[in-house]
């Protein structure tokens, strides 16, 4: 094998370039700037309906987003999907527990404060004070308080409610303040009787809990229903989904002892059927080639590997191999060397074809695993078919 010749070759050096693109994106020297999944890393995924299919999905990811982010949970994503019968919303999240997803998730969120029954106010018209909060232990109880700034129109309704109520000898008026969420109460306070008939434009919302816990929890949903606003429709839960991150780190360990073992298996293959270490180095290496360069791709994409991914990427990198080998094996068949490239290349594309046309559909309309499969599938097949067996068609007469 001339390397000389070889590196000459510009699909060659194109191959080359890529891979060094692609080391530079994966940064391995500062730990791999991968983007893993929650079956990888941990955590929870929520798949929900949306009752109503006619509002618009950026609406609602964009409203869940917030709210989590406000919430205070780590790794949060949140984006739309389909399964050809209505759209659907998945959640990825570490930290998520039964009941977060019920309150904040599965919850519209649409608060109301109401006096005597009458609405003074919405979640549209209050703006949180996120400097005043305050949580506090009385005796045995943990309280809460959130400052709100009321809009003009709300402190207007409040003066007119209050203005026909009635001072109690306790120094406060007859009614109070009821707050719900979703139409459940949640709390009730009590209005100084000095605020009777006037435009307030501050208030505080509070509540607590026995356990400090508990309070921060429900502090911290209150806040995020009331900084994000309420859900265009309601959510139906799907389906709920919770992995260990200590079984994503112990799958990367074993798969990677596994693709150590079947390269090595592939290896005594190749030679036992072509006795040239030229050509099984060149296929072993157009693999690890094709490896690096999907991943850097998924890198830069910002694509998620999770466990169907990572299936998509096998598949990727064990129909490249069996394309290599079909095309070593017409080059050796002899004859013309235009009429063998021209039968190789017949290979590349036909299965690429058929290879896409297969994912497209499963990318564009699939939810979670399947979409994550198509996708890095997708994209494995596209380096392979643009770049990896090219650069290994040209290498081939320097090889055989």
């Amino acid at each position: 094998m001339n390397v000389d010749r070889l590196l000459r070759k510009w699909r060659v050096m194109f191959l080359l370039i890529v891979i060094a693109l692609s080391v530079y994106q994966l940064r391995p020297w500062a730990g791999l700037n991968l983007h893993w999944g929650f079956d990888i890393q941990g955590g929870s995924r929520i798949i929900l309906r949306p009752t109503n299919q006619s509002v618009s999905l950026e609406d609602v990811t964009s409203v869940l987003q917030n709210r989590l982010n406000v919430y205070g949970l780590r790794d949060i994503r949140v984006r739309g999907a389909s399964d050809l019968q209505s759209s659907l919303v998945v959640v990825e999240a570490a930290g998520l527990s039964e009941e977060d997803v019920q309150s904040l998730l599965a919850s519209e969120g649409f608060f109301e404060g109401k006096i005597n029954n009458v609405t003074i106010f919405t979640g549209d018209d209050v703006r949180v004070d996120k400097a005043g909060i305050r949580l506090q232990k009385k005796g045995n109880f943990y309280s809460y308080s959130i400052p709100v700034m009321l809009s003009p129109e709300a402190a207007r309704k409040f003066a007119k409610a209050t203005e026909a109520l009635f001072p109690t000898g306790s120094g406060y008026l007859d009614k109070t303040l009821d707050l719900f969420i979703d139409g459940q109460p949640i709390d009730s306070l009590q209005i100084s009787s000095d605020l009777r008939g006037r435009e307030v434009p501050n208030a505080q919302v509070t509540g607590g809990a026995e356990t400090r816990d508990e309070a921060v929890k429900r502090l911290n949903r209150m806040t995020a229903i009331l900084m994000t606003g309420s859900i265009p429709t309601k959510l139906e839960i799907e389906s709920i989904q919770r992995v260990s991150p200590i079984l994503g780190s112990e799958f990367l360990r074993t798969t990677a002892i596994a693709a150590l073992v079947a390269a090595a298996l592939v290896a005594a293959v190749l030679y036992a059927r072509y006795r040239n270490p030229d050509v099984v180095g060149a296929i072993l290496f157009m693999s690890l080639s094709e490896l690096i360069i999907t991943l850097g791709v998924a890198s830069f994409i910002n694509w998620e590997l999770d466990l169907s991914a990572i299936a998509g990427l096998v598949i990727a990198i064990g129909t490249g191999v069996d394309q290599e080998i079909i095309m070593t094996d017409e080059i050796l068949r002899g004859g013309s060397g235009k009429q063998r490239t021209k039968e190789a290349m017949f290979v590349i594309m036909a299965t690429f074809g058929t290879m896409m046309a297969a994912m497209l559909p499963l990318a564009w309309i699939g939810a979670g695993a399947v979409r994550g499969f198509a996708v890095t599938t997708g994209i494995g097949i596209a380096v392979g078919y643009l770049v990896t067996r090219p650069s290994y068609l040209a290498a081939l007469d320097e090889l055989v």
